[in-house]
């Protein structure tokens, strides 16, 4: 046998290596694929009975403090609803409660005029859905998340900046806590 067939072989048993452990993946996908469900799906149930878009569209929102506060609720009120889209439920079942605590970290400083050039606003929501009668916590937690912003020597522009990263912290901060509730909501 010369060297160039030898060759051949471990090339032939590479390929056939790699069919059989591409076949076994594939195979694994597949006895796995049963065990997925949409999240939002009509029939996915949430353990405070009904569908989880349905359990979500039952959360009342409380007022939160602060000017993040009321962006972080106004969007929760739109995306817990369903964007206004779905029909009255009647009395809500569930209510969030939250609180908002803001931060500010300087980025950059100009050594030239010891001034910050930029920011990052820190928001931090800790909330908790409970049911109205019983006051069972059904869904808890604590969100972070950062809005960068530059700053600059016009003060207005800076205020804007600020405003405008408090907008979003709080709309980024509504489609984290969405999630985790409906994630929390999925019973079994």
């Amino acid at each position: 046998m010369s060297s160039s067939d030898s060759r051949r072989c471990q090339v032939g048993r590479g390929v056939a290596t790699r069919r059989l452990m591409l076949a076994a993946a594939l195979g694994a996908a597949a006895l796995a694929g049963g065990c997925f469900r949409p999240l939002y799906a009509e029939n996915t149930t949430s353990t405070v009975g009904g569908s989880v878009k349905t359990a979500l569209r039952n959360v009342e929102v409380g007022e939160i403090k602060g000017l993040v506060g009321h962006y972080l609720r106004n969007e929760l009120v739109f995306e817990l609803d369903g964007g206004g889209a779905g029909e009255a439920t009647g009395p809500k079942r569930l209510k969030l409660q939250a609180s908002i605590q803001e931060s500010i970290e300087v980025v950059t400083v100009d050594y030239a005029s010891g001034r910050a050039d930029s920011a990052v606003l820190v928001a931090t929501a800790t909330w908790s859905v409970v049911r109205e009668g019983t006051g069972e916590v059904v869904s808890s937690g604590r969100t972070v998340t950062r809005a960068p912003y530059e700053r600059s020597q016009q003060r207005f522009a800076t205020v804007r900046a600020a405003r405008d990263a408090q907008i979003r912290a709080g709309k980024s901060l509504a489609t984290l806590i969405r999630g985790q509730i409906a994630a929390d909501l999925v019973a079994g």
